[in-house]
């Protein structure tokens, strides 16, 4: 096998020009308040910050199919994974016992038989000892091809292991990542069996709403942050997918930081608040009370809600399930239903 074969990209990161607003919730997301598996979803989103000011990446094709020589080389796959939404994807696709390492963000979707993996790093610091030690055949990892850190590229080479960035900044790029990780898990028949059943169940939610009113819709992925999805990101094409009218593209790119003046004037019909591993709503739920003097639709119709599901932000082939959730909040009031603040959809 070649060392070190180069870097893979699954797609070009679009997130660019809200980078300083981001960069400012990073160093609040890391309290240790915080939930898990929130700061993991954030640690995707700067990496892809981190991607998106570079340009352009290599296709994803030549390094995947190295890592997937590799495997002959070898025998079996080793793979270690630093991206969450690449370790849930390669979880659904059955390929967990290719893992044998992980990022600290990972480990909440892993399997019981997998939650004792070592952690190697994540987007920002790696534990090269550690990562010599696991002997992988392929380091997944989120960085541009200009920004890989020098030593890991040289180690890469040493150690002749390859390195495969993932992004997953669009609906799309779940596509090509999944394809990515199949070739380097030796799954390839599994991903692409999960792709046509992630693209079949995303249509058949799709096709049911896109005749149906489509709500001014604001999804505040961090509350506590203030935290609003933009434009060109997969979650604004998940609120598009199920019929909503994303009123966050308005404000700009990306993930962008705002404050409750810029939320009102937004006007939102359906407010989503992340909740990400928190308990589901209650009655008189403090954490939509907060919300509902706001003079806004969405407070006034009862219809804001706490996306409280796990796996609801992050980039995989579950998005079928997930766009199904949203547009069951998003068109809960369409039919006379009552919506959030104590009333579920």
């Amino acid at each position: 096998m070649a060392a070190g074969r180069g870097i893979a990209a699954a797609s070009r990161s679009a997130i660019a020009g809200a980078r300083p607003r981001i960069a400012a919730a990073m160093h609040v997301s890391y309290d240790c308040d915080m939930r898990p598996i929130f700061r993991g979803f954030l640690a995707v989103l700067w990496g892809a910050l981190a991607c998106a000011s570079c340009g352009r990446n290599a296709p994803t094709a030549p390094a995947a199919a190295a890592a997937a020589a590799s495997i002959a080389d070898t025998g079996k796959p080793r793979i270690i994974s630093t991206v969450p939404a690449a370790t849930l994807n390669l979880v659904l696709i059955g390929a967990a016992d290719e893992l044998v390492g992980v990022s600290k963000y990972d480990l909440l979707y892993l399997p019981d038989a997998q939650k004792d993996l070592p952690v190697v790093g994540d987007y920002e610091t790696m534990n090269y000892e550690q990562l010599v030690k696991l002997k992988p055949t392929t380091l997944v990892i989120q960085f541009s091809d200009v920004r890989v850190p020098p030593r890991l590229r040289e180690l890469a080479a040493a150690q002749h292991f390859d390195l495969v960035s993932m992004h997953f900044d669009h609906v799309s790029d779940i596509w090509d990542s999944v394809r990515a990780l199949g070739k380097i898990s030796g799954k390839e028949k599994d991903a692409d069996n999960a792709i046509v059943k992630a693209q079949l169940s995303l249509k058949d939610v799709t096709d049911q709403y896109k005749d149906a009113p489509h709500p001014k819709v604001a999804y505040l992925i961090s509350p506590k942050l203030m935290l609003l999805s933009g434009d060109k990101t997969f979650v604004h094409e998940m609120i598009v997918a199920a019929g909503g009218e994303d009123v966050g593209a308005k404000v700009g790119d990306s993930f962008v930081e705002i404050g409750m003046e810029t939320l009102v004037k937004l006007q939102p019909e359906v407010l989503l608040l992340g909740a990400v591993e928190e308990m589901g709503e209650v009655q008189n739920d403090p954490r939509i009370a907060r919300w509902s003097d706001l003079p806004i639709p969405a407070a006034k119709n009862h219809r804001i809600y706490l996306v409280t599901d796990g796996n609801s932000q992050m980039a995989s082939v579950n998005i079928g399930k997930n766009v199904r959730e949203l547009a069951r909040m998003i068109h809960a009031g369409d039919a006379g239903g009552k919506g959030g603040g104590g009333d579920k959809p």
